[in-house]
């Protein structure tokens, strides 16, 4: 075992065997008394009331004492207290920890680099604290830090947002069960109406069909009462009674005949309910109603690491030009979808389309009504985009990979970029300078356009809100060369600026703290990053870029993607 730079304290040879030794713990509360014992672990010299109460309690009372026959001969200047005390060993809760092993990163006790690190070289923490806290491994570790605090502070602002899309999910899908339960009840009321009425009907049938039959049995009965009165009556002459017996012989031939007839009309209607198969197969099955059925995921989070540490490799160009196209492309805007799917805002061809960014296809393309400018995701299977030149904002549905126009809002003229967050839109407007924050249905709820009466915006074309805690709004404004960081109800945290960074467009963030913009004019994407208020070069001319204009990006690969003024093709980065 080699321990590196290890020394005795030279104080500890300091003293002689006639000094007399004093309890150090009562020295430090000004009190003076014989040492009459020493505590090897936290290197103390104590007098009998001291040692007692180290004794007494569980977190010393295990501690190494020496008595007063074998405490050491010399008095230590320099105290345990003095060399700055460290915690007690995990693995071994009496032993104070005072080695570090660079090789396994671990730190330990005397015992630990005993047991476990015989072979390493490792570090005496007295002899290399002071240097290792001045040095730049130590500074390093406070920024560290802070990305770290930013990623976490990331993860859990998309952790209160998934408990949001959890309680919407979970209730949107209770009514859809009910709703497909009332469409069940609706249909068996129905159904048991339907055959109620047929019993019904039968039964009715077979009532009628019996009560004509009594009715015509009565009155053939009551006849015969009418004939045998008659002909047993004193009072009737012979030739009476003689055409009463004739008749009644007539009317009993005809009753003859009747009751043959009835016999083929003495019956009714014998019916039974049958089950319906599949019906009775659904109570017997236990998948009945239907199922839950877990096929994807929503808002799964992944972390992204600091974009500054990573190098890019330039994959092929992207076609994104297609047969309905009357001119050259020009990607305004673009937002994420889903992993490695893309919308684009085509301001040449009035479009937006969608690009599967894997196959490196366009997947759908929906005409719209004027020159696109921006869009922005603000909800699953929706999207919206800002028309300058029309004043409004046009709702576009992207469920199951389709494109089809929605709601349309009328907003003030000139409107540019478009970004949202928490069920709010946050609109920029190019002339009177300003950002209008609404509903998703046009409400305006609020607007910012000067900060303790200084103008904010000279021409505000885009705009995204930073994940971080608390989250922060991002506007590039062209003509000012600038990016400002502001507070969701408009306040300026910050201004970020470069002499590289000419006329801004898009700006994208892309994790807890960074934000990506591209300066058009300078042929260039920059990353600015929150923590220390930098601007990085990550993309230039050098890459093949020429006059950037929208840039989006997807944490899964991670990937850039970067659409150019007039250009037909789509820039994609991969980090290597």
């Amino acid at each position: 075992m080699e321990v590196s730079g290890k020394r005795r304290d030279p104080d500890l040879d300091k003293g002689s065997a006639g000094t007399t030794v004093y309890c150090q713990p009562c020295e430090e509360e000004g009190k003076r008394a014989v040492a009459q014992g020493f505590c090897q672990t936290c290197q103390e010299d104590m007098c009998d009331p001291c040692i007692k109460a180290h004794k007494k309690f569980k977190v010393s009372r295990n501690h190494i004492m020496l008595s007063k026959d074998k405490m050491p001969s010399s008095y230590p200047s320099t105290k345990q207290s003095d060399i700055g005390v460290t915690k007690y060993c995990r693995k071994h809760p009496n032993e104070m920890i005072k080695f570090y092993c660079p090789t396994h990163s671990d730190l330990g006790c005397g015992d630990c680099v005993v047991i476990g690190h015989r072979t390493c070289k490792v570090d005496y923490i007295d002899d290399v604290s002071k240097d290792f806290t001045n040095g730049r491994e130590f500074r390093e570790l406070e920024p560290s830090i802070k990305r770290a605090e930013d990623l976490l502070s990331g993860c859990i602002s998309k952790v209160k947002e998934l408990f949001d899309e959890v309680e919407h999910h979970y209730k949107d899908e209770i009514d859809r069960l009910r709703m497909f339960r009332a469409e069940i009840n609706t249909y068996l009321d129905r159904r048991e109406k339907e055959l109620l009425g047929n019993i019904q009907k039968m039964k009715t049938e077979d009532e009628s069909v019996l009560t004509e039959l009594k009715t015509d049995c009565e009155l053939a009965k009551c006849g015969l009462v009418v004939t045998k009165t008659e002909l047993t009556s004193c009072d009737v002459s012979y030739n009476q009674r003689y055409v009463t017996a004739r008749r009644a012989q007539k009317e009993l031939r005809e009753i003859h005949d009747k009751m043959q007839k009835m016999a083929g009309r003495l019956k009714a209607q014998k019916y039974r309910f049958v089950k319906d198969a599949d019906t009775e197969g659904l109570l017997e099955s236990k998948m009945g109603l239907g199922s839950l059925d877990v096929s994807e995921e929503f808002g799964r989070y992944i972390p992204v690491p600091d974009l500054s540490t990573v190098t890019w490799k330039k994959e092929a160009d992207i076609n994104v030009r297609t047969t309905q196209d009357k001119k050259t492309c020009w990607i305004s805007s673009s937002a994420l979808i889903s992993p490695g799917l893309f919308l684009l805002a085509d301001f040449n061809n009035s479009c937006v389309k969608l690009v599967d960014v894997s196959t490196r296809t366009v997947t759908a393309r929906l005409q719209l009504p004027g020159y696109p400018c921006d869009v922005c995701v603000p909800a699953d299977d929706q999207a919206a985009v800002t028309f300058p030149y029309n004043s409004m904002i046009q709702l576009v549905s992207t469920k199951g990979g389709q494109l089809s126009c929605g709601k349309e809002i009328k907003v003030s003229p000139d409107c540019r970029g478009i970004t949202s967050y928490d069920n709010r839109l946050y609109v920029s407007y190019q002339s009177n300078p300003r950002i209008e924050v609404m509903t998703l249905d046009g409400h305006i709820i609020s607007t910012f356009q000067t900060d303790d009466g200084r103008q904010l915006f000279q021409a505000p074309f885009h705009l995204t809100v930073s994940a971080s805690t608390p989250p922060t709004l991002y506007v590039s404004d062209y003509t000012a060369n600038t990016v400002l960081q502001l507070t969701l109800d408009g306040k300026v945290l910050r201004e970020y600026r470069d002499e590289q960074l000419n006329s801004p467009e898009t700006v994208v963030e892309v994790g807890p703290g960074q934000v990506l913009v591209c300066g058009e004019d300078s042929s260039i994407v920059m990353l600015l990053t929150e923590r220390d208020g930098k601007v990085t070069e990550l993309l230039g001319q050098k890459d093949g870029l020429t006059q950037p204009f929208s840039i989006a990006f997807c944490p899964n690969t991670p990937a850039i993607v970067v659409g150019m003024n007039n250009d037909d093709s789509l820039k994609v980065f991969n980090a290597n």
